[in-house]
């Protein structure tokens, strides 16, 4: 029986791997300015890496949002995971299906983490994975896919691969994706819109996906 992909087991590693992230801006930036004949720095520029001359009080409004939103995905986020994998998946599949599927998801949890990894897995939360996620999964997918997509299109399907990131094929099991794949697509279709409510302002997006995950951590 397949045994859990434990990343946390070692928060050290994990810390270490957070570095990967990086990948989400600096790969799809460079194949982009080759594929386009644009510079590198033009395509952070569109990925969300711009200066953007708001007013001081709609820039507070929006660090405000994120983290209004961010904290209620975390209000949300137990209902919506019950939803799909008790209500939709353990209903149709039965409790064996979810135990096999749970078995087999990744956990990024740390295990028993000191302060200071404790700290920076606060910190990674929000200057690499809430940075690097938001700015390939919306920045970069959703800014390149409206130009040939329809609005409702792009958002199925960035959400589709934000989904798919989380409950990788090939590394979990078919019973995993199943049980977790509308959990993580719902919360890519959140954060999409929160994107495109914004006017396509990366702050608010990284500072919900930020705090959500940093709540997840120290629950």
């Amino acid at each position: 029986m397949r045994t859990t992909i434990n990343l946390g087991q070692n928060p050290w590693i994990l810390l270490l791997l957070m570095f990967l992230e990086l990948l989400f801006i600096l790969v799809p930036a460079l194949i982009a300015s080759r594929l386009e004949d644009t510079s590198f720095k033009q395509q952070l520029q569109e990925m969300g890496f711009r200066r953007r001359h708001d007013p001081f009080l709609k820039n507070v409004g929006k660090i405000g949002a994120g983290f209004l939103i961010g904290f209620g995905f975390y209000l949300i986020g137990g209902y919506i995971l019950f939803f799909f994998r008790n209500i939709v998946v353990e209903t149709l599949l039965g409790t064996e299906f979810i135990r096999e599927a749970s078995e087999g998801a990744i956990d990024a949890t740390p295990h028993k983490p000191s302060l200071l990894q404790v700290v920076l897995l606060i910190l990674f939360q929000v200057a690499l994975v809430g940075i690097c996620e938001e700015a390939f999964f919306r920045g970069f997918l959703i800014n390149k896919l409206n130009r040939a997509m329809s609005i409702t299109s792009t958002i199925l399907f960035s959400s589709l691969i934000f989904a798919f990131y989380h409950v990788p094929p090939f590394l979990v099991p078919l019973s995993t994706i199943f049980t977790f794949f509308g959990y993580y697509f719902t919360f890519g279709i959140l954060l999409a819109l929160v994107f495109m409510l914004f006017d396509f302002d990366l702050v608010p997006c990284i500072i919900a996906h930020s705090l959500f995950n940093i709540l997840l951590l120290i629950a």
